[in-house]
């Protein structure tokens, strides 16, 4: 089995939970068909899609009307992500990490200073560089 990359959430109503990303992809919102149904204020019904395909990983609003963020940075279309990278919306926070890094059913370790989620509490990249081609 090859590795995956995994959704930590490091903050929000789903806090400790890990969620893999599939081939394909998985979307996430307050609506009861998304593959991660999130329950909060500020949760579009459908609001964002993440698409993982050929060892690219790519996140999209959905149209949401509060946004979507990518370490502190809002995503109006389509963003690449890598390991060691934080998605935000409303008051969920999301570590992007290798499978391999996190443990099923463990709680993901939190800098409580930084919120941040990385392993190291600075922040920093993953040890495992992930990269697309685009």
């Amino acid at each position: 089995m090859t590795d995956m990359p995994v959704l930590v959430c490091t903050g929000g109503s789903q806090k400790g939970q890990i969620v893999r990303v599939p081939e394909g992809g998985l979307t996430l919102g307050r609506a009861p068909d998304n593959n991660i149904v999130i329950d909060g204020e500020g949760v579009s019904r459908y609001h964002a899609q993440l698409r993982y395909d050929g060892g690219s990983l790519w996140l999209r609003d959905a149209g949401s009307r509060n946004g979507i963020f990518v370490n502190g940075n809002r995503v109006t279309d389509y963003k690449a992500l890598k390991a060691g990278d934080v998605v935000t919306f409303a008051d969920h926070t999301y570590a992007v990490r290798w499978e391999s890094e996190v443990e099923e059913g463990s709680e993901f370790p939190i800098d409580e200073e930084t919120q941040d989620g990385s392993p190291d509490g600075e922040g920093g990249e993953s040890r495992k560089p992930w990269y697309w081609p685009f």
